[in-house]
């Protein structure tokens, strides 16, 4: 299993960034390996929510299928998926106040597809690229919620 950690500080309210992170159709907004979400629940997440993400990887476009196992409002999102190929990852956003803004925490555990070979093609191939993902996740996350929070 591989863990990727990353936070970033945001310059506005906890629950702007939680009203972001919980329509999960905004999703593209901020990650660019998310071709596209489909059948979300079209209004903020809940307990038991599903939802499918088309991402891309390499080049590659994989379906993921997610349940939202976990919600506490303005604060934490939880959501454990698998690909059709088989992988299957846990994601984990919590949002803390920190003076006038907050602080985003990103966490996700994955588990590639095709056993030992696919751990060893992902520490060799991917890992580094998925840590880049998740911290430019933050970054357009991060602008996307000053932006809205100027205006």
């Amino acid at each position: 299993m591989t863990n990727i950690i990353r936070e970033a500080n945001v310059s506005c309210p906890p629950s702007e960034v939680f009203a972001v992170l919980s329509h999960v159709e905004r999703l593209p907004e901020f990650s660019d390996m998310t071709v596209a979400v489909k059948n979300g629940p079209g209004r903020p997440l809940q307990v038991g929510d599903h939802f499918d993400q088309v991402v891309k990887i390499v080049g590659i476009e994989i379906d993921t299928e997610w349940e939202v196992t976990e919600m506490v409002a303005d604060s934490r999102i939880k959501i454990e998926g698998r690909s059709t190929s088989n992988g299957s990852a846990s994601m984990t956003e919590t949002v803390t106040a920190n003076g006038d803004g907050c602080v985003v925490r990103l966490e996700v555990d994955y588990d590639p597809p095709l056993g030992l070979l696919g751990e060893i093609a992902d520490k060799v191939l991917f890992e580094k690229g998925h840590e880049e993902q998740a911290e430019q996740i933050l970054v357009r996350l991060k602008g996307l919620c000053e932006k809205v929070s100027a205006t």
